[in-house]
């Protein structure tokens, strides 16, 4: 065997396992619009991660906002009250 019938033979395979494995994850590989369709929901998840990253982010600030008006809260209490 040559160099180029192994390389054939390694992309054959390669191409019917990437085949066999997109449509046990419901995809129809045979078809550009079922690898657009994923594309899609890969894109979506992503929106979706970033914008709870977001969510998270200004869930802590608001957090560490509310515990630092607090304690100053707490401070201006003590020193005003004291005659």
């Amino acid at each position: 065997m040559t160099d180029d019938e192994i390389r054939d033979i390694a992309r054959t395979v390669a191409r019917e396992v990437v085949h066999e494995m997109m449509l046990t994850m419901g995809v129809d590989a045979s078809k550009p619009a079922g690898l657009i369709e994923m594309q899609k929901d890969f894109q979506s998840l992503r929106e979706w991660r970033r914008s709870m990253e977001s969510v998270r982010r200004h869930s802590l600030l608001t957090a560490v906002g509310v515990i630092v008006v607090g304690v100053l809260a707490i401070i201006w209490m003590n020193l005003s009250s004291r005659p």
